[in-house]
């Protein structure tokens, strides 16, 4: 797998953002470690959704992101774990320090990925809801169909923005449909969201490709007060939620 060049060359942004939400320690010990996770939304929705934030972990565009997702379409208890033991990339580590950085810190079985989104899923399972989709943003839009690919997973529907490593070999195992929101950077999506719906799932995948718009412009390399991405942000908002309010009440969840 290789990421896209601007994935690889596009630092990140400073940015600020008033957190709606708050920092919980996770129920369940991963690797006989606490780990900690950002809980935002309504706490009486009973819709659960997990988001992985991209290599930057918590940065303030990113919790934007995610403090608006969680209030859209009817609300969502949302949780945003924290899967960086170090903390996120550092600026100085681009270029050809991404994909080393990913595979230390990165990996989806090595770095205990699945085990991480099980124990945020079920603390919001004990927290009321019955339904549980997944998203991300770049590396957690990959993280997110790789859990959702696992036999007995929990999730309705997958996906994310600008994402990394997509392609209809990295999807062909996703159990779920899918939410594809691409930005100028990737390549073409419509072939991978066509091989997901070839599945014959009662949802079909959503695909929008942003061309305005850069590799990680609802994360860490986003930058809110230029008015043409905060649109694009909101309308990705927009978009995330109506698709998860979507397949939950599909499934009468």
């Amino acid at each position: 797998m290789s990421l896209v060049d601007a994935c690889c060359n596009t630092p990140s942004t400073e940015a600020h953002w008033h957190n709606k939400g708050e920092y919980q320690t996770l129920s369940t010990k991963i690797a006989g470690e606490d780990r900690k996770t950002y809980r935002t939304g309504p706490k009486d929705s009973k819709r659960g959704l997990i988001a992985v934030y991209d290599i930057f972990a918590y940065h303030p565009t990113g919790l934007q992101f995610f403090d608006r997702v969680a209030q859209s379409h009817g609300g969502f208890q949302l949780s945003v774990p924290d899967f960086f033991k170090n903390g996120g990339i550092t600026n100085e580590q681009m270029g050809a320090g991404v994909m080393p950085w990913i595979q230390e810190n990165g990996d989806f079985k090595k770095n205990h990925i699945y085990e991480i989104i099980l124990a945020a899923v079920e603390d919001l399972r004990k927290d009321g809801c019955t339904s549980f989709s997944i998203f991300g943003q770049c590396w957690g839009a990959l993280m997110s169909v790789l859990a959702a690919s696992q036999e007995g997973q929990p999730f309705l529907a997958a996906g994310g923005p600008h994402p990394s490593f997509f392609s209809i070999e990295t999807l062909k195992d996703v159990k779920v449909p899918v939410i594809i929101l691409a930005s100028k950077d990737e390549a073409d999506m419509i072939p991978v969201a066509a091989s997901v719906d070839a599945k014959g799932f009662a949802i079909k995948c959503f695909h929008k490709r942003y061309e305005n718009m850069h590799h990680g412009w609802t994360g860490g390399r986003g930058d809110w007060t230029v008015a043409e991405q905060r649109e694009a942000g909101l309308d990705a908002v927009d978009q995330l939620g109506a698709f998860f309010a979507k397949v939950a009440e599909a499934s009468n969840l």
